[in-house]
């Protein structure tokens, strides 16, 4: 699922939490529907904040991918 774009540079501060098409972006230079569909399959990291709402968590995906968020 990985998009022909480049991934953005981790902005510093990295954030804590962010959209789920931005993390997308980041970590696999996805769209927004691919971003949707990585956050579906458990790629990206989510957490439900309302009954129809979720962020990514931005830390705990990039540690699962093997990313330093502190660098």
């Amino acid at each position: 699922m990985h998009s022909k774009t480049k991934p953005v540079a981790l902005e510093k501060p990295f954030p804590a939490t962010d959209t789920i098409p931005n993390a997308g972006k980041v970590f696999f230079g996805a769209n927004r529907g691919q971003s949707y569909r990585l956050a579906k399959a458990g790629a990206i990291v989510t957490m439900e904040t309302g009954p129809r709402s979720k962020v990514a968590l931005m830390h705990v995906t990039a540690r699962k991918l093997g990313l330093d968020p502190t660098k």
